[in-house]
This record gives C-alpha cells, structure tokens and sequence, in this order.
C-alpha cells in the first residue's frame, strides 16, 4: 500500500528521499555499465553520449534534490551545486 504523506513537511521530505533513493540507483547503473562495457573500446561518440546522458540526470536530480530539500547547504556544498547548475545553464 503506498504512504500518501499528511502535510507539506511529510510531503517534501518524502520527495527528498524518493529523489535520493534514484540517485542510488543512478551510481548504481553507472558503476553496472562500467563493469559491463569497455570505455576504451567505446567509439568517442558513444562515450560522450554515454556521459552527457548520466551527467544530465544527475543534474537534475540534484536540482530537484535542492528544491525539496528544508536545511541549508552548507557553503561549499552551496557553492558546488551552484557551479554544476549555473553550468547546465549556459549549455
């Protein structure tokens, strides 16, 4: 039976942990694909697809990771999420 969160509070950190959970299972496939395919061996096309698919979702899983999130980021984590966003941005 699925949990409906009472309140915005439960709601939000529900999100967050449902974001974070897909950011496990993001490394995860990262790390399977790894093992199971050779990057060497990939053709520089592919290994840039390759990269730029995993790279955007992790973008936006942290952003969505950020808009859930109730505590402040300290400020180097503040500072890094600032610069990997504001990357995507001119992309």
């Amino acid at each position: 039976m699925s949990y409906i969160p009472a309140n915005e509070q439960e709601c939000q950190q529900d999100a967050l942990q449902r974001v974070h959970n897909w950011l496990i299972v993001l490394e995860e496939r990262i790390s399977s694909l790894l093992r199971a395919n050779d990057p060497e061996s990939m053709k520089p096309g592919e290994r840039e697809q390759a990269i730029s698919r995993h790279l955007l979702l992790i973008v936006r899983l942290l952003q969505l990771r950020q808009q859930c999130a109730q505590a402040s980021p300290s400020a180097g984590e503040q500072a890094l999420l600032d610069a990997i966003l504001h990357g995507m941005d001119g992309e």
